[in-house]
Formats: C-alpha cells, sequence, structure tokens
C-alpha cells in the first residue's frame, strides 16, 4: 500500500516547542559572529567596527553610545583615590566604580585631556539629595592632568588628604631642609645625629636578631606540637589514675576535700605518740615506787 511521506504527527502544532526554540538559530549565529544584521553593508566597515560603533560589545548595550554625537561615550570609571562628596561629605573610598560619561575637554601637547562626570550614589535623606531622591546624586566631575601625571577634581568633590608619622609606620624617615643643611654646615650637629642614628640602628639590630632567634625557635612548629601533645597525654594518664583511685577508695569519712599525701605529712605523723590507760597506769605506779 502506499504511505504518505509526511505523518500526521507533523502536523500537530506545539506551540511551547515553538516558544523554546525561538530564534535559536539567530543567537548561535550572533555568538558564532555569522550574524550580518540588516543595518551593517560592506562601505561601512568590517563587522566588529560597526558593531562597536552601535555599543554592543558593552554590558550597556545602546545605552552606552546614545550620546556619542555630543562626543560622551558611557563608561566604568574607578576613583583613583580616596575623596570626600561635598554634599553629604561622606567618604568613598578608592576603587569604587561609577557609571560616568567620558567626554575630551582639550589637549595638553599631543595627550589629551579627558573629563569623567558622574552621580554619588550615596544613600541620603531627602533634604540632603541634590534632587530630593534616595541617593545623594550630587554630580562628581573629574579630570586628567597629564602635565602633572594626576587627576583633577572639578566639581563636587575633594580629595582625602592622609598623613602619618614615620616613626609610628616604621617607614623611612627623610630629612627636611633645614636638618640637611644642618648635617651639611654643623660638624657637632652631624656628629650627635649621627651617634643617635648608630645608637637606634644598634638597637634595630639587636631587636632584629632577638626576632630571628624567636623565629629559629619555632620553626620547628612539628616537634613543638609532639612535645606538647605527649605532656599532655602524660597529665591525662596521672589525672585518670587520680581518678581511678578516688573511686577504689570509696566516700571519704570527712566532709571536706583532703590534700595528696606526700611524705612530709607521712613523717610528721610517725612522730607523734598517743598516751593510752595503760601507759597512764604504768605512769602512776612508777610514781607510787
Amino acid at each position: 500500500p502506499f504511505l504518505p511521506q509526511t505523518s500526521p504527527a507533523k502536523d500537530i502544532k506545539w506551540p511551547w516547542v515553538a516558544a523554546m526554540t525561538k530564534d535559536i538559530s539567530l543567537k548561535a549565529a550572533c555568538a558564532d559572529s555569522f550574524y550580518y544584521p540588516p543595518e551593517w553593508q560592506p562601505k561601512r566597515g568590517s563587522l566588529d567596527q560597526f558593531q562597536r560603533k552601535r555599543g554592543f560589545e558593552h554590558h550597556f548595550g545602546k545605552h552606552r553610545t546614545k550620546n556619542l554625537h555630543k562626543g560622551i561615550l558611557v563608561i566604568r570609571f574607578e576613583l583613583p583615590f580616596k575623596v570626600q562628596c561635598l554634599r553629604c561629605e561622606s567618604y568613598i573610598s578608592q576603587g569604587v566604580r561609577y557609571d560616568a560619561d567620558k567626554k575630551k575637554v582639550g589637549m595638553h601637547f599631543s595627550t589629551p585631556i579627558y573629563e569623567f562626570a558622574m552621580r554619588c550614589g550615596t544613600i541620603v535623606s531627602a533634604d540632603k539629595s541634590a534632587d530630593g531622591g534616595v541617593h545623594c546624586n550630587q554630580r562628581f566631575v573629574i579630570r586628567t592632568d597629564p602635565k602633572k601625571g594626576d587627576y583633577e577634581l572639578v566639581e563636587g568633590l575633594r580629595r582625602r588628604q592622609e598623613t602619618w608619622d614615620p616613626v609610628d609606620a616604621e617607614t623611612l624617615t627623610f630629612h627636611d631642609p633645614e636638618t640637611r643643611r644642618n648635617m651639611e654646615t654643623d660638624p657637632m650637629f652631624r656628629a650627635e645625629k649621627t651617634i643617635r642614628n648608630l645608637r637606634q640602628e644598634r638597637s634595630e639590630k639587636e631587636r632584629l636578631a632577638d626576632l630571628q632567634e624567636l623565629q629559629a625557635e619555632r620553626e620547628d612548629t612539628y616537634a613543638l606540637n609532639s612535645v606538647l601533645r605527649q605532656a599532655h597525654r602524660q597529665r591525662k594518664k596521672e589525672e585518670l589514675a587520680c581518678e581511678e583511685e578516688d573511686r577504689r577508695a570509696g566516700k571519704p569519712n570527712f566532709g571536706l576535700p583532703l590534700q595528696p599525701v606526700c611524705d612530709d605529712d607521712a613523717r610528721a605523723a610517725a612522730e607523734v605518740r598517743f598516751h593510752t590507760d595503760h601507759d597512764k597506769i604504768e605512769m602512776s605506779a612508777r610514781r607510787a615506787a
């Protein structure tokens, strides 16, 4: 008999299968870079350049290049140092990242000067917010400074100045210009400073030698751990032996706990003599005689 080429099962429509397989081939082609959008033309350059201009290489998507005609590109900007917001007065640590608008504002010789604009994301009350919202939303403007090799804070924030004492931080101490001038011109000051530095260096060397000796003593941690565990096992055996002896001896007749027996107590107890009635009768007979 003649069999049809198509089975009845193929005529049945499965809507959930269509939903699962929708645009699968398109997504696979995009992932393999074989998909050419209808807007692309060979005269526009390579496909990578075309997609990069559309902003598809970044997680921002089209939002990244929405103001590209104005020369503004949205990027992720990381704070190069610790700053303080001038509105909410909160400190923002180094390395905090923001969605910033990058814009070229000038040139220093052949080096471009870029400006980064972003908003403060600190949660504050409505009276401290710039627009009455939940966040501070103070506008930050940071500009590169190729002349000094640093960043210039233009608007909305200031740099946090952190100072410390080199002596407390145990770092190198640099001489100020006055001390350096006295070292060069005053022999007595130079001798006193040199002797003082030698004493400090000697004390630091002794301290370093002590630390190295202590480290050498504690270098073999396995041996120290073995000695400690052996002492602990010996003490544990003695405690278990005392508990076993007390258990076999039974409950004491005294209500107060007694100290363990020692040789001095046994010797003192042996020297004690108690007089009985027979001793008293014998002593009375001696006196009567």
